[in-house]
């Protein structure tokens, strides 16, 4: 695999459309009580803007969701800034790139005045990724340019010239063969069954990934359910299988899915705290306050990481009404990770103490 520093990466194409943000005082007002609900669009899906762990990204999506009517700049806005994040360090990150897609696409359902721009940004988009995925040279980063690809061709469909359906094809099947080298490569020269259907369980899991992203649960979870026929032992199918049934509303099966994941991986944090945020949004508060102990317990020394996992007990406590005990797990995410989120909450907490006192 490539390093950075041996690799000159272009930046990713930019349609260079702009979206004001918010007045910030505007966005700080009410801030905390936002928090305490998920967004999530018309559908019940979870909102993979207005959610995002960038605050920029973060920003725009709420402000996106705020208008009266839909602006493409907005999304046009938000699939540029998600490209730029795509590349980090050696490899690509999945969830940008996936979002980047959304983004793009969403665009073009808005207005059919700007369709064509927008199909020309995912295609860019596309044979960009492609290019990145060849120079850092990891598998996992190569997984993402097919994923992309096969989703730009699908997104854009019969509007693609024959160029570019021709060029698509050929640099994914490039992609799948370099992929499928250095697989064979880490493998005993007799690939057996088993390994075989481990590998396609991953891939199917992948892809539903991606489309859980772009807000289709239902096509996602018919591909972790197919991943899992493949390997019952894929801890992230259960895991990714449980926040499409999430989104479906199927509250008690995305538990016993969560509760699956555990069972394969008990000491995975990621998992509580994703279970525990379930709960919180079922009101099951107590239950939750367990799994965002437990995550915390668990957490590898990553401060941003934590951060959110301080930021999600003191939503529970404060919901809890233990309003010292939720300033005191803010304050030890702001620490970690300053935030205007945590700095609403401990105001929050604040003003409820204040009260109390008074």
């Amino acid at each position: 695999m490539t390093s950075p520093a041996d690799t000159f990466l272009p930046p990713p194409p930019q349609t260079g459309r702009s979206a004001p943000l918010p007045d910030p005082e505007v966005e700080q007002r009410g801030l905390w009580s936002q928090l305490l609900t998920a967004f999530r669009d018309l559908s019940g899906a979870f909102d993979a803007f207005a959610n995002d762990a960038n605050p920029q990204v973060r920003a725009l999506g709420r402000a996106a969701r705020q208008r009266r009517q839909p602006q493409t700049n907005d999304y046009f806005a938000l699939g540029d800034m998600c490209a730029r994040l795509t590349a980090q360090g050696s490899s690509l990150s999945e969830t940008y790139a996936a979002k980047t897609l959304a983004a793009y696409a969403q665009a073009a359902a808005i207005s059919q005045n700007d369709a064509h721009a927008a199909r020309r940004a995912l295609v860019a988009f596309g044979f960009w990724v492609a290019d990145a995925a060849r120079s850092f040279g990891g598998y996992e980063a190569l997984k993402v340019g097919v994923l992309v690809i096969d989703r730009v061709m699908q997104l854009v469909g019969t509007h693609l010239t024959a160029a570019d359906r021709d060029r698509l094809t050929d640099t994914r099947n490039r992609l799948r063969d370099q992929m499928n080298r250095i697989f064979d490569d880490e493998q005993d020269s007799a690939v057996s069954d088993l390994v075989s259907s481990e590998r396609e369980s991953r891939m199917l899991c992948d892809q539903g990934q991606m489309l859980l992203r772009q807000g289709q649960p239902q096509d996602a979870y018919t591909l972790f359910e197919r991943s899992l026929q493949l390997d019952d032992n894929n801890h992230a199918a259960w895991l990714w299988r449980a926040m499409s049934l999430t989104d479906l509303g199927r509250f008690e099966e995305a538990l016993a899915s969560y509760d699956k994941a555990l069972a394969l991986e008990p000491d995975s944090a990621g998992v509580w705290n994703n279970k525990g945020s379930l709960l919180m949004e079922l009101g099951r508060l107590d239950a939750a306050l367990q799994c965002f102990e437990r995550a915390l317990e668990l957490s590898a020394a990553v401060s941003t990481v934590k951060a959110v996992y301080w930021l999600n007990k003191g939503k529970a406590l404060y919901m809890l009404a233990r309003y010292q005990e939720a300033r005191d797990a803010l304050v030890r995410s702001h620490q970690l990770d300053p935030s205007p989120e945590s700095a609403a909450g401990i105001a929050a907490c604040r003003e409820r103490l204040d009260t109390q006192r008074g």
